[in-house]
């Protein structure tokens, strides 16, 4: 064998070796109606924090309408003023609106975004009530993404696959004040991807892009102020763990983990944002039942809190585009799978506004939460409001270091051990 053969040899072997773990989830349940397959997506949205979380609702979006499905007990509709035209949703728990925490609803649809909440209507009803400004519905890109921010406000932002805007959303008064912020790329610079989806922490300033053409993944900081996204994991070196497109991002943010889940055309994707090097130890999940795998989900949504007798500690739910319906999953089941298990948090309550007591939170920590509560009602007082995600240093090499860089990374995979598949 000639010396350059060898070379190509050893880079394969790296890439056959260096398979992430892959575990095999079951489906606890599926959505008893279809949701349209065409721009399919899923939003988890929670109740005041007084309400128990049994009634949590997963909302999913597919051919520009929106299903609702409550999760316990399992069922559909009972809601009214659904909006008629929805492209994508948003939800973000932990907004003050006239003095109650609420679950802020952002819709885009119709080439514009409404706000909206969920109220009792009279007779037993629910119903979404409008909360838009009085300037109208907020100009849109095709993606959306939504969180609480410090002081019980709210911040939206806006992409249209190769810029994000960000808008200041203030609901503490008797009306709606939407406040234009930055702009920003939606990609590094020098990359020819385009956004596909975005998530984004309000009170610890981290936020993730999902790519549609090369299927990365690119953080920032939400703010948009701190310059453009940077590479955080790479598709084309992520050794089955990402390939485009990303079709959802959802964070699990609790007050001693923060894990990022990206659905993606290998299934989901799950980092863990607080370990030194997130992207080497992403896993791959294939959620699965008697009806199949989904092996390319659209969309993803998660929850720590528990939601009746079937999800005791969370879940986290994705769409099924063959079968055109949600899949439900256990966050528990999946973190007894895991090798060294994962976080499984049930106190954290996301519902609870955040009220720093004073200044910026420290590498994304703050111990001031609702007069001292931890963001845990009824007190427990002492810890972070939320998730501590180390930004500063990079996860991926790959981007702007060129070929030897790339090649020494293959090198480096090539001498790791064969990954196990659990099911």
């Amino acid at each position: 064998m000639t010396r350059l053969a060898f070379a190509f040899a050893f880079l394969a072997a790296g890439l056959a070796l260096a398979q992430p773990d892959t575990y095999f989830v079951p489906i606890a349940q599926r959505t008893l109606t279809p949701v349209g397959a065409n721009a399919m997506g899923t939003s988890i949205w929670l109740p005041v924090p007084s309400v128990d979380p049994n009634q949590t609702q997963l909302f999913g979006v597919g051919n520009g309408s929106l299903e609702i499905f409550p999760v316990a007990p399992q069922g559909s509709g009972g809601f009214t003023n659904v909006p008629a035209q929805v492209d994508a949703i948003a939800t973000a728990p932990g907004v003050l609106v006239q003095g109650s925490s609420k679950t802020l609803i952002a819709v885009l649809g119709n080439g514009g975004i409404s706000l909206y909440t969920i109220e009792d209507t009279g007779s037993g009803n629910q119903g979404f009530v409008p909360r838009n400004p009085a300037s109208g519905p907020i100009d849109a890109g095709t993606q959306i993404a939504l969180s609480a921010v410090a002081g019980g406000r709210a911040a939206l932002l806006v992409a249209d696959g190769f810029q994000i805007t960000r808008f200041e959303i203030d609901m503490t008064g008797g009306q709606t004040v939407v406040t234009p912020g930055s702009k920003m790329s939606a990609s590094p610079p020098g990359t020819t991807d385009q956004s596909n989806t975005l998530v984004f922490d309000g009170i610890n300033n981290v936020g993730f892009v999902g790519g549609r053409v090369l299927g990365d993944i690119y953080r920032f900081d939400p703010r948009l102020d701190a310059g453009p996204p940077s590479a955080f994991d790479i598709a084309l070196v992520s050794q089955g763990r990402l390939a485009p497109p990303v079709t959802g991002l959802a964070l699990y943010s609790v007050t001693s983990a923060t894990y990022l889940l990206a659905a993606n055309n290998q299934g989901v994707t799950l980092y863990d944002l607080r370990s030194a090097t997130p992207t080497l130890g992403g896993i791959r999940i294939i959620p699965f039942d008697a009806v199949g795998p989904i092996t390319g989900p659209a969309g993803v949504a998660v929850t720590n809190l528990p939601v009746g007798a079937g999800f005791p500690s969370g879940f986290f739910a994705v769409g099924d585009r063959t079968q055109t319906d949600l899949a439900e999953l256990r966050w528990d089941v999946l973190a007894g799978q895991v090798d060294g298990g994962l976080v499984v948090d049930t106190i954290f309550d996301p519902r609870v506004v955040y009220l720093p007591d004073s200044g910026v939170p420290d590498a994304g920590i703050d111990a001031g939460v609702d007069g001292g509560t931890g963001g845990t009602p009824g007190g427990g007082g002492g810890g972070p409001n939320g998730p501590g995600i180390p930004v500063e240093h990079d996860s991926s090499c790959a981007t702007a270091a060129g070929t030897p860089v790339l090649l020494l990374l293959l090198g480096v995979l090539g001498l790791l051990p064969r990954r196990r598949q659990r099911r």
